[in-house]
Order: C-alpha cells, then structure tokens, then sequence
C-alpha cells in the first residue's frame, strides 16, 4: 500500500488558504480529489529527478510506492506554484466590487501586481527546492570521476 494521493493534498491545503477548495472538499471530497489531480500531475512532471516512483493507481487515489516526507512536501509546494498561476490567471478574481471606479482600478492592479509578486517568490521556492533535492542526490564518486550522469 502505497502513499494516498490525499497526504499530498492535506500539504498543499496546509499551505494555502482558499475557501472555494474548503467548499468544493465539504461538498464532494471526489470532485475536490479530481480538481486537485491536475495540479499534482503538473507538479509530477516538474518532478522529473525523484528518486522514487511518482506513478499512481488513478482509482485507488493512492501512489504505488510510499513517498519520504521530503518528496511529498516538494510535492505540495510544486502544486501551490500551479494553484497560484491559475489565480494570477483569473480574469474572475480582478472583481473586487469597490463602487470607487478609480479605486477599483487602483486596487485591482494592486492586487494582480501582489499576486504575481508572490508567485515568483513561490517559483524560486520550488526552483531551490529541486537544486537542493538534486544535490542531495549525486553520487560525488561519479563528480570526481568526471562522470555527471552518475553511470
């Protein structure tokens, strides 16, 4: 038995506040485990260099290996980048009903321009994340050997 598809997604829910996923899990934990797959595929693929398996069974919603606590919160943190490129990319989430129309304007901005911002800082996370996961997996053996595919 492996790790469940839902110990990634209770990280990725531990780092971030969005109160439509809290509704969507409250009124169908399956429609929520689906919208949340799309993000766990994106960030399998970013994944490329784990040192386990990320395949999964799609209907036991569990992965066919137990994943180390390192590889689950890399994991989690490569879905928040995709949850945050969807918000940045929500035309929707510009509405801020302020009846001010300058203001509005103003604020909307703002708040794209915070957004993106922290998506960036999130990006370079996961970037880090992935060099320092990378490096903590080379066989310095092969470096000094002038070998860098590790064969």
């Amino acid at each position: 038995m492996g790790t469940s598809l839902r110990e990634v997604y209770d990280l990725f829910m531990q780092q971030i506040t969005d109160y439509r996923l809290t509704d969507l899990f409250e009124t169908s934990e399956d429609d929520f485990d689906t919208y949340l797959e799309a993000w766990l595929i994106f960030s399998i693929n970013d994944f490329s260099q784990c040192d386990q398996s990320l395949a999964y069974d799609e209907y036991a919603k569990e992965f066919c290996i137990t994943l180390t606590a390192q590889n689950k919160v890399i994991l989690s943190t490569l879905m928040m980048k995709y949850w945050l490129q969807k918000l940045v990319n929500d035309v929707t989430q510009m509405n801020l009903h302020i009846t001010d129309r300058d203001f509005k304007i103003a604020s909307e901005a703002q708040n794209l321009r915070e957004k993106t911002t922290y998506l960036n800082i999130v990006k370079e996370k996961c970037s880090q994340m992935l060099q320092n996961y990378d490096y903590g997996n080379v066989e310095w053996d092969d470096w000094a050997n002038q070998s860098f595919e590790g064969d």
